[in-house]
């Protein structure tokens, strides 16, 4: 089980995206078990994001990784400035080496 929270919603949309193009969502699954989320708590993001439907999921995410970062000490937003160098996939690497390794990483230059 995994507690990166923004993750699994990325995954979640990834499912979500690819389950209305009437494509083959099993790949999602297996992914998902691999690190570390089961197929309930994916589920379980699928339905929180259809029932949430962020407009613009791509500000919405980096929002999560942003609080979830904040709250768990791997990012000081307060020491970021303006924030624009925290791209989504930086953050997400932040959130990664956090959750993987346990290590509360802040670094404001990123």
């Amino acid at each position: 089980m995994t507690d990166n929270r923004p993750y699994t919603f990325e995954l979640a949309n990834q499912l979500l995206a690819d389950r209305a193009a009437g494509q083959e969502v099993a790949g999602h699954y297996a992914n998902a078990e691999r690190n570390g989320i089961t197929r309930a708590q994916l589920d379980r993001a699928a339905a929180t994001l259809q029932r949430l439907a962020p407009e613009d999921f791509a500000t919405w995410i980096r929002q999560e990784y942003l609080v979830d970062g904040w709250l768990h000490g791997y990012v000081d937003v307060t020491a970021a400035g303006s924030g624009t160098d925290l791209t989504t996939w930086v953050l997400g690497q932040l959130a990664d080496e956090h959750y993987r390794t346990g290590q509360t990483t802040i670094d404001p230059n990123v």
